[in-house]
């Protein structure tokens, strides 16, 4: 296969992007929304992180794309900074290749290729991207998060001289069918009686759960709850920030971004974000009001209970719960995956 590999400052208008997918053979979704084209195109319009498009061509055919984009100190959002990321790496400027964020990032691959196609593409996509980081005066190429089960990425990287050191662990949940008795059914008798204890404890406190569209009123309803999140563990972003996220997804996704809430009286008392796209679903945004919610299991109410009505109304085929809470997310029905961080040293 003969490739052609050219490179552009935006996607968002670009015939083929999205039906590219990424990490193929990891049995997950092949698509993602930090790389749906809509999303990144929204994020380069009101981000500063120089975002440059690596395409690789088979004749008038696109089989790859590389959303790649400058990370350095001056990059406001947080988030998004690779600072102990990394080995050595400090605070040096970096190219980051296939997502912003922690989540599956990778190189996007035509989703009929074989392995060994996969590799070839990849490897030109990354061979080009470390040419732009050499230009820009960057020290690093790197994948924040590749799930484990990427192969054919990693393989084509470690072949090119990237090192791997151990990624978060990320949490994915399949609903089962039925709604929320389903989920229920899904367990062991020992863990059914822990979730029907929970629903108990939360509707006998007045708790009711529900899925609501998120608009700019009950985003600015929540915002204070994510900060009493973002406050309990040390995560330091500005309300505000967290506000224009929520924003620019409901932007990318219209129709399709929901809060799930947990109100007394009326009165929010948790929430998840939780963006809907090509059958799935990905909880973002989450926050309490941990005074008021005391020690009631509201954190079980917004991130699993009140969803599995909804997951199984829209058909959705998995839900992506991201990282960390570990054990509070096993135990409540998901799978763990491995990830990998890759980066290599220009």
């Amino acid at each position: 296969m003969k490739l052609t590999v050219t490179v552009e400052p935006s996607v968002g208008d670009l015939a083929g992007w999205n039906d590219l997918v990424v990490g193929e053979g990891a049995h997950l979704p092949p698509h993602d929304i930090y790389l749906s084209s809509r999303l990144l195109h929204l994020l380069d319009v009101f981000g500063d992180n120089d975002s440059q498009y690596v395409l690789a061509w088979a004749g008038a055919t696109l089989v790859g794309g590389a959303a790649t984009c400058r990370v350095d100190e001056h990059v406001t959002d947080r988030t998004v900074r690779l600072d102990g990321l990394f080995p050595g790496m400090g605070k040096a400027p970096a190219r980051v290749v296939g997502g912003t964020y922690d989540g599956r990032t990778g190189a996007l691959t035509e989703a009929s290729l074989g392995d060994q196609g996969r590799v070839a593409v990849v490897s030109e996509l990354f061979a080009q991207t470390e040419e732009i980081a050499r230009r820009n005066g960057e020290s690093y190429v790197v994948c924040r998060c590749v799930d484990s089960g990427d192969v054919s990425l990693r393989a084509a990287l470690r072949a090119r001289g990237y090192a791997e050191i151990p990624g978060p662990d990320h949490f994915v949940l399949v609903p089962a069918p039925g709604g929320l008795e389903g989920y229920i059914g899904s367990f062991p008798s020992r863990y059914r009686n822990m979730v029907r204890r929970d629903l108990r404890k939360l509707a006998e406190a007045g708790v009711v759960l529900s899925v609501e569209p998120l608009t700019r009123g009950l985003i600015a309803e929540v915002v204070p709850l994510v900060a009493n999140l973002h406050d309990k563990y040390g995560v330091v972003e500005a309300p505000d920030f967290v506000a224009a996220r929520m924003r620019v997804h409901c932007r990318a996704f219209r129709g399709s971004v929901h809060g799930v809430v947990a109100r007394v009286d009326g009165r929010a008392v948790g929430f998840m974000e939780l963006v809907v796209y090509r059958g799935n679903g990905w909880a973002r945004h989450a926050g309490f009001d941990y005074q008021a919610q005391g020690p009631l299991p509201v954190y079980f109410g917004v991130l699993f209970y009140g969803v599995m009505g909804f997951a199984a109304k829209e058909g959705l085929g998995l839900l992506d719960y991201s990282f960390g809470t570990n054990d509070a997310k096993r135990s409540r029905g998901c799978e763990m995956r491995t990830t990998v961080r890759l980066f290599k040293v220009l």
